[in-house]
């Protein structure tokens, strides 16, 4: 007979930072904390009394020094386990105008759709951004300019 042990969940919020760029939507990744090899969407916990869009706000300004960002939609939810807990993060794309800032020691870039999905490490943040994509595209599609 096997015991399992009791697994914490924890909930995260998680930011999908955009930018419009000459060739297309730009798209943020920052380097994780625990391994700067590993390129990730800014996340981290949800503090009490938080909303996770509020949450997400705050990870996308802490991480990467978006200052100014604006939630678009709710791309979706991702879990996975480390250690003896599960972790749910709720991901949001937010859109700026901004560059952001290197902070808390992260790298940071921003890469067009195919190469965030090539540089990001894990194969759950990859599966993020493409059913986050169509959201992006929408979102960041050229304005149309009436002539008169």
């Amino acid at each position: 007979m096997s015991l399992k042990r009791p697994t914490a969940v924890i909930e995260q919020a998680g930011a999908i930072v955009v930018r419009r760029g000459r060739l297309g939507p730009r798209i943020l990744l920052v380097t994780a904390r625990r391994n700067p090899d590993n390129w990730i969407f800014p996340k981290g916990h949800i503090e009490t009394g938080e909303s996770r869009r509020d949450a997400a706000l705050r990870e996308a300004r802490e991480e990467a020094g978006v200052d100014d960002g604006a939630v678009v939609a709710h791309a979706g939810t991702m879990s996975f386990d480390f250690g003896r807990s599960h972790y749910r993060v709720h991901y949001y794309v937010i859109s700026t105008k901004e560059r952001g800032a290197e902070r808390e020691g992260r790298q940071l870039r921003w890469f067009g759709y195919r190469q965030a999905l090539r540089k990001l490490t894990y194969d759950e943040t990859r599966d993020m951004l493409r059913q986050a994509w169509p959201i992006i595209r929408t979102s960041l599609a050229p304005r149309r300019t009436t002539r008169r």
